[in-house]
């Protein structure tokens, strides 16, 4: 009404989640849920073009761990034996710069 118009900018929303989870490898499984941690959020990403170099210049980013901490569990097998299993453990994450693809086939048949 004023002549201003109100946008919201999307915030880089990049978080630790968990989920209980029973890991199983060969056939071994733990006794008892785990909790495990994983990355999840939106990061930025955009598509511009530069006239220096006459192409489209991508940024993107991924949610993916920043850090993590190596958790041992025991792993009961269907024989009765028992193994000791390591997994990664996110302890924090960030959005990090990653390698866009560059357009779909679709895109490069029009050209």
């Amino acid at each position: 009404m004023n002549g201003c118009c109100k946008t919201c900018k999307i915030r880089s929303v990049c978080e630790v989640q968990s989920e209980q989870k029973v890991i199983e490898v060969n056939n071994c499984k733990s006794a008892q849920p785990v909790t495990m941690n994983f990355c999840a959020g939106h990061c930025g990403s955009s598509s511009m073009y530069s006239a220096a170099s006459n192409s489209m210049v991508y940024n993107c980013e991924c949610c993916r761990e920043e850090s993590s901490v190596m958790r041992q569990v025991e792993l009961i097998c269907a024989d009765g034996s028992k193994v000791q299993h390591y997994y990664s453990k996110v302890r924090s994450c960030s959005c990090k710069k990653s390698e866009c693809t560059t357009g779909s086939s679709e895109d490069r048949r029009r050209r």
